[in-house]
């Protein structure tokens, strides 16, 4: 898998924490200690886990982690290379080489028996390629660790990279290609490079296709395939991390037998040394016309390489001014005035090597479109705010404070990505850091926040305009993405820097929501309880069983069936949430940085949501609330909302194909769900009259529902529900539970969605539904189990037919719903129609076949993952809030389906896969997407079809 180049999203996101230091670094020099210094993992106070990190014989650093709550043990391991260190020549060979090593060892040579293995046991197994480095990560069973290593360590040692199968590798790495190719941040991802220094390894195309990777004359794919595996798959550039329920002693004897194993070349780590943009590269405008109706302004800076200042974070602070959502700032101010929905502003210290970036995004209105001088200028009038008067300490402690919060309670996450991002973390950081490094905020650092935003400025920048208006006259190789980069030159420079007198910006005020006590209640009600059910409200209250934080989550439902009564209805609700989002950015962003989080949507009704720490979560309910009662759209807003509204579904037809599939087949089964084109006809129509009137009666209907899990009491819960019920209108109109109809299906014609689509890949999505018996579902469980090796080895890895396909199942509120997916560059629909026939009948033998082991080793395997312990308290509550959604208020349904899985028999999944096979007790519903490399060919068709040709037309005649 190729990523962005952006490391670890879910630790870049984070910004950094950690507590303080009494010493004084030079100004921007790290206060972390050396490797010598490093005494051991620096932890979470809240996370009871046992860490140790220790460096094999052959130079590997392993992290291991001892957990003995966890079922699961999972296993990564990075190497220190990746796209940057590729020859030009071959675009993609590392990320092909990464594919390659799935494909067989000297010890398991036989191709698609690691994915079996993985999956018989419980398994998740995959990697990515990132411009540095390339992370390869499994989980499994915790019996079934052993052996998963001794296959997984292979990897690295003594990977076949057989030439049989470099085609089909070469496909797959193609598929991804076509399959994510149209998204515009890859597009701009590819481009970055290319209005930059052309002579550094950013501009050169690192996806990989069936063009790049080839011989190129005498220089043969397969040489250089084994030639980049020998030269820099090296123990001394690796970094493993382990976690497992064993002692970190038996640990740590499990990494010197597997990853000892590994040979240290003694090679030298690559390193990019030339700069990715040199004054010439600068102050350039750089003008892209997307895919898709993005309209969006970029402002964006390359800067020194700060990376060893993580401990004292020069760029997340800046960050953090920048994107404060409090008003008067940038971002607030912006969107006051109509000019933008968003703005985003993050850094990375070292993503070019010797140089980082440093990026502010600002997502338009259709006015802001038309005001990007202004709006440029405001950029650089709040940054020299910034420089005047906003390095301040005190904006230090707030950030230190929410971070040290976070940092504490600490929750855990599924091992497999904890595995991942430790691996990952440790090619930047010292042990000691890899947990706690963005978290680490030690002390202010005036002098490295100013040498920052010295950089930040106009000279040192690149702008780019993003919208369907603009003249381009560059195409992309490999890329459908057009553009041109023209100096921006010292008129527009003036232009920018005087419009910036127009706006007055300010810094953001002190935020009030941050927490000040962490007092836990007592954990009274280990199971949902009752506190008050009458006309007028319901509430339920569970505590933590495993978790004891000053944490929780609200949610709050108004269920009604109001907003789906007509495509206006849910035109007026998709605009109705777009508005929200926009008025409760500053709540929202205030909530966030004190460790909460809010959410407010239209959908069958309102439901609205907070959560995270507990102290201020009653000011943020009423907040929230009150503000949703009193939100009023204004003419100049609604235009904006209608116009970004009518481009979100325009785009969808720029989407990457199977994002576009199942959103098709969603569409297709409801009946309350109307179709793009019956939702675009219903726009115009929209008045700001209108659109408040729905608003008020939707806030009015329904009876307030509400869930709480976590750190409350009974008392002051009924007392916070009260107050909350005191801002919703009193007078209520109330009716049944609404639930989203389905069509009516006929077993005996199957239900046909043929389209034609503006991308290059086919789609096809070819589905059984019966209606829902718990013991079925879980048949389907274990069946899934072992379907999905085996279409992945045939489907995938041996005909390369697509990146994307699977076999998937799913539990609906009524129905069992069985399918199998793909997406393709090199077939038509009716071909993949064809060769999901074949592998059904194929597959069909082979079940026969199972085993009476091999079937109580995989139905063992959804028992594991069905009773694992919940890693934390969302996890906790996702069960018991699932059954509340579907108004199961006995609260038992994963107790019946471990049940049922328990008694499940080989006989039980065998009968299922019959059925789902022959079809004649199940309602069979198909959507297939055509792209245009296969115009020509045809649809697959089916014996007493329902063709759908109209979406709109076929739900009203399937009422």
């Amino acid at each position: 898998m190729r990523t962005v180049p952006i490391k670890l999203i879910a630790l870049s996101i984070a910004f950094a924490l950690g507590g303080c230091s009494p010493s004084t670094p030079e100004s921007g020099q790290s206060v972390a200690p050396t490797q010598a210094a490093v005494a051991e993992v620096k932890k979470s106070q809240n996370d009871s886990r046992l860490y140790r990190s220790v460096q094999l014989d052959n130079g590997i650093q392993v992290v291991l982690v001892s957990d003995p709550e966890t079922e699961k043990s999972a296993a990564a391991l990075s190497v220190g290379v990746g796209s940057f260190n590729e020859p030009k020549a071959f675009g993609g060979l590392a990320h092909y080489l990464e594919h390659m090593l799935f494909m067989g060892t000297k010890s398991f040579p036989e191709v698609g028996e690691y994915s079996d293995f993985i999956s018989r046991n419980g398994g998740s197994q995959n990697a990515y390629t990132a411009n540095d480095h390339t992370n390869y990560m499994v989980a499994v069973n915790n019996n079934a660790y052993d052996e998963a290593l001794a296959r997984f360590s292979g990897f690295f040692h003594e990977a076949i990279l057989d030439p049989t199968y470099s085609d089909k590798e070469r496909n797959a790495v193609h598929s991804e290609w076509t399959m994510k190719g149209p998204n515009d941040y890859v597009i701009m991802g590819e481009l970055e490079g290319l209005t930059l220094n052309p002579a550094h390894p950013n501009a050169n195309f690192s996806w990989g296709n069936l063009e790049s990777l080839a011989d190129h004359g005498e220089l043969k794919l397969q040489d250089q395939l084994e030639k980049f595996y020998h030269d820099y798959y090296s123990a001394n550039l690796m970094k493993a991390a382990m976690i497992s329920s064993l002692p970190l002693d038996d640990m740590e004897s499990l990494a010197k037998k597997h990853f000892g194993k590994i040979p240290n070349k003694e090679v030298t780590k690559p390193e990019v040394t030339v700069a990715a943009a040199r004054q010439q590269d600068k102050n350039k405008l750089v003008r892209y016309k997307p895919q898709t109706e993005l309209k969006q302004l970029q402002v964006q800076f390359t800067i020194d390489n700060n990376h060893n200042q993580f401990a004292v974070k020069p760029n997340q602070y800046i960050s953090y001014l920048l994107g404060s959502e409090m008003p008067g700032t940038l971002s607030s101010t912006l969107r006051d005035l109509g000019l933008a929905e968003n703005l985003y502003a993050f850094a990375d210290a070292d993503a070019y090597g010797t140089q980082g970036s440093f990026s502010i995004y600002v997502d338009l209105t259709e006015k802001g479109l038309a005001q990007r001088e202004l709006i440029t200028g405001a950029i650089f009038q709040y940054i020299d705010l910034i420089k005047k008067d906003g390095v301040d300490p005190r904006f230090y402690k707030e950030i230190s404070q929410s971070l040290a919060n976070e940092f504490r309670f600490l929750e855990k996450v599924n091992d497999y990505q904890y595995a991942m991002g430790i691996a990952a973390e440790l090619q930047y950081f010292e042990p000691q850091y890899v947990l706690s490094n963005a978290y680490e905020y030690q002390q202010f650092d005036a002098n490295a926040i100013h040498q920052v935003l010295d950089q930040l400025s106009l000279e040192n920048a690149n702008v780019w305009y993003v919208d369907q208006g603009q003249q381009v006259d560059t195409d992309m190789t490999y890329f459908a993405g057009q553009y041109k980069v023209e100096p921006i030159g010292s008129e527009r420079n003036q232009s920018w820097l005087a419009a910036d007198d127009a706006i007055t910006l300010s810094l953001p005020a002190i935020n009030n929501l941050m927490p000040e006590q962490f007092d836990l209640v007592a954990a009274t009600h280990s199971t949902p309880e009752k506190l008050v059910d009458n006309e007028e409200v319901e509430i339920y209250l569970t505590h933590s069983t495993r978790f004891q934080q000053p944490k929780g989550m609200i949610s709050l439902q108004l269920n009604t069936g109001f907003d789906k009564l007509s495509p206006q209805h849910q035109a007026m609700a998709a605009l109705t949430n777009m508005g929200w989002q926009q008025s409760l950015m500053t709540l929202s962003n205030a909530a966030s940085e004190a460790g909460m989080n809010l959410s407010a949507e239209v959908d069958a009704g309102v439901s609205v949501s907070v959560s995270g720490f507990t102290d201020k979560q009653p000011e943020l309910l009423t907040s929230l609330l009150t503000q949703l009662m009193e939100y009023r759209v204004t003419p100049e807003e609604l235009a904006n909302l209608k116009a970004s509204y009518v481009a979100d579904i325009r785009s969808m037809e720029q989407q990457m194909v199977l994002n576009q599939l199942f959103p098709a087949f969603s569409q297709l089964i409801y009946q309350d769900s109307a179709s793009n084109n019956a939702l675009l006809n219903s726009v115009d129509a929209i008045t700001v009259a209108s659109l408040t009137q729905f608003q008020q009666q939707l806030l009015a209907q329904g009876k307030p529902r509400v869930f709480a899990f976590g750190n409350y009491g009974p008392k002051p819960l009924t007392e916070l529900v009260s107050k909350a019920r005191s801002i919703l209108p009193t007078e209520r109109h109330q009716d049944p539970f609404y639930f989203s109809p389905m069509v009516a299906m006929d077993a005996k014609a199957p239900i046909n969605w043929s389209q034609q689509i503006k991308m290059h890949d086919s789609a096809l999505l070819d589905t059984q539904l019966a209606p829902l018996d718990v013991n079925e579902y879980a048949a389907s469980l274990v069946l899934k189990k072992l379907v999905s090796p085996a279409i992945f080895t045939q489907l995938r890895s041996e005909e390369q037919l697509g990146y994307a396909v699977g076999f998937f199942n799913q539990a609906m509120r009524e129905h069992l719903l069985l399918g199998i997916y793909i997406q393709s560059p090199v077939k038509g629909p009716r071909e993949l129609m064809a060769r999901f026939n074949d592998f059904r009948m194929n597959f069909n033998k082979a079940l026969s076949e199972t085993s009476a082991e091999e079937f109580t080793q995989v139905r063992d395997t959804v028992l594991v993952d069905l009773t694992q312990p919940p890693k934390n308290l969302r996890e906790e509550a996702s069960d018991m809030v699932a059954d509340w959604n579907q108004r199961k208020l006995s609260f038992d349904s994963k107790t019946k389906l471990v049940n049922a899985v328990n008694a499940v028999t080989l006989k039980d999944v065998q009968a299922l896969y019959s059925k789902y096979l022959q079809g004649s007790d199940m309602n069979r519903v198909v959507v297939q997407m055509r792209g245009d490399a296969f115009k020509e060919t045809s649809f697959a068709e089916f014996d007493n079809q329902t063709r759908v040709a109209d979406l709109d037309s076929f739900q009203r005649l399937s009422l």
